[in-house]
């Protein structure tokens, strides 16, 4: 990843989830997800119900699925859907996900003023980083933090807080951007403003949330950057 010129202007770096945020990832997840169900001969979702899955990780995910067509599944069962969902997964990550609106161009503007771009996700790590680069993002990203088997997940603030430092920050130097409120709850625990997107897959939806700021597009961006610098006078 490449390293980015800081500045003394506040934020010096800015933190992204990845699906729900920056990409819109929901068709691939769903083609995977119904594949999955369908050679267990349960019936498919629409990509609207499979949304509302979206946001714990790929385990419970694929436990909510299950859940949801009435079948309760032992660990070990689970263990084999999941490993089973991310072969299907990866063979089509890139299929139908592409950025939102505006993202790319967002990215690069946030680069030429010097400000350190990176992605904090609940998807693990090897696969987040596939889809960037596949998109490509990657060579406008300084750092991309997933999911590993010993990290905790999101709201937990330990992954956050890692990418924070990777970028060489504080918390008290950066803004998360994220769908939901695990993501909302991740930066109120480390200490880290947010900007809450209502354009992704949060349920409750992001309006009924308390997030420091709230936007429709990436339109709004600076605006919502103004607000949070105005209220830290």
């Amino acid at each position: 990843m490449p390293k980015t010129k800081r500045i003394s202007n506040w934020p010096s770096a800015i933190v992204f989830d990845l699906d729900g945020t920056l990409v819109d990832s929901a068709g691939d997840i769903a083609s995977a997800l119904n594949e999955l169900l369908e050679s267990e001969q349960l019936a498919p979702f629409s990509l609207e119900e499979v949304t509302r899955f979206i946001g714990d990780g790929i385990t419970t995910l694929v436990q909510r699925a299950f859940i949801a067509r009435g079948v309760v599944v032992g660990a070990d069962e689970l263990s084999a859907h999941v490993t089973q969902f991310k072969k299907i997964y990866g063979s089509r990550a890139t299929d139908l996900t592409r950025p939102y609106t505006g993202v790319p161009e967002l990215i690069s503007k946030l680069r030429r003023r010097g400000i350190a771009v990176g992605i904090c996700t609940n998807k693990e790590e090897g696969l987040a980083q596939k889809i960037v680069h596949a998109l490509g993002l990657s060579s406008q990203l300084d750092v991309v933090v997933g999911s590993r088997p010993n990290r905790p997940a999101k709201p937990s603030p330990v992954s956050l807080l890692e990418t924070v430092a990777s970028l060489g920050v504080s918390h008290a130097e950066a803004i998360m951007v994220g769908d939901s409120a695990i993501d909302m709850r991740c930066a109120q625990y480390a200490g880290i403003s947010f900007i809450g997107v209502t354009f992704g897959y949060s349920s409750p939806p992001m309006s009924e949330l308390s997030a420091d700021v709230a936007i429709e597009s990436y339109q709004d961006f600076d605006a919502a950057c103004d607000f949070l610098r105005d209220r830290r006078r």
